[in-house]
């Protein structure tokens, strides 16, 4: 992907005691303009330019999907030995703060500022600022670069986000006699915080459901709890489990013939997070007939 054009490039002035006169009036409010940020709307990819000392980017990407996760992978190569210092944020359109990280001149090693969206999407779009300082006003550091990535959502088998209310909770395609495992299932203490299913049996049914976390990453402290509700939302079960003890939730459930006939049991499945941590987790459904 070709680099976004540099917004950055100053008009050359003319040696001569009056350029040199018109440039120290001009200069205040060239610093100034300097300061403001400039929004350009990016897609997947490279991204690189100019880092010039007391200058800040601002980079809009988007429109992201439901659930989808955004990576900003920053680099800076710097071009001198002075001190040199480039601060990364990661905003949401509103210009709420989510994530931040700074590198100072040597430091050219890569870092990573990433955030997940919920299944509205909430934020449905990012910006993410550059600011350099060091050096003299105007001055050229060196480069950024940076790689936006993004990553979809599988939950339940869908490819995007299992939502975060009850009345639209992603019903999971298992109500026949067999064995069915959802293993892209994700969520996050960003703004992905709820996963919520629901399932239904037949009468003279049975089903055993298992929840497996696969693979914790951010916080130590993280925390997920796992709850097994009937259609009143009553508990049925409730469990947790930690990036320490990375316990399986399990319940095994039979739906009874009723009066009303054919009428189908429904059950929903609510997953919570808790701190600065993402899980991948996975769904197991047996489905028997009979208890």
């Amino acid at each position: 992907m070709e680099a976004p054009n540099d917004p950055h490039k100053l008009t050359k002035i003319r040696k001569g005691i009056g350029a040199e006169m018109l440039f120290l009036l001009l200069l205040p409010l060239l610093f100034a303009s300097s300061l403001q940020a400039q929004e350009v709307f990016l897609e997947e990819g490279e991204h690189t330019g100019a880092l010039i000392s007391q200058e800040k980017l601002a980079f809009q990407v988007g429109p992201i999907k439901p659930g989808q996760t955004l990576q900003v992978v920053c680099s800076p190569l710097w071009s001198a030995d002075q001190v040199g210092r480039v601060d990364w944020t990661l905003e949401d359109a509103a210009g709420n703060k989510l994530r931040a990280a700074s590198q100072t001149n040597p430091d050219t090693n890569s870092l990573s500022l990433e955030w997940t969206s919920n299944s509205e999407p909430k934020p449905e779009s990012y910006i993410v600022q550059i600011q350099a300082s060091g050096g003299s006003p105007g001055e050229a550091l060196g480069e950024y670069s940076f790689f936006t990535l993004f990553r979809d959502q599988n939950d339940g088998g869908s490819g995007t986000d299992a939502p975060e209310s009850f009345e639209k909770a992603l019903l999971l395609p298992a109500q026949d006699p067999g064995i069915y495992t959802f293993g892209d299932c994700f969520l996050s203490g960003t703004a992905d915080l709820y996963d919520l299913y629901k399932i239904q049996i037949k009468p003279n049914y049975s089903l055993n459901f298992e929840a497996l976390p696969v693979q914790w990453k951010g916080s130590p402290k993280g925390r997920v709890t796992w709850e097994f509700l009937n259609k009143s939302y009553k508990i049925l079960k409730k469990g947790q489990s930690s990036p320490e003890q990375s316990t399986p939730f399990g319940i095994r459930v039979f739906h009874p013939l009723v009066r009303s006939g054919e009428k189908t049991g429904l059950y929903y499945f609510l997953v919570k997070i808790e701190g600065d941590a993402s899980l991948f987790y996975s769904l197991h459904l047996e489905i028997k007939k009979g208890q």
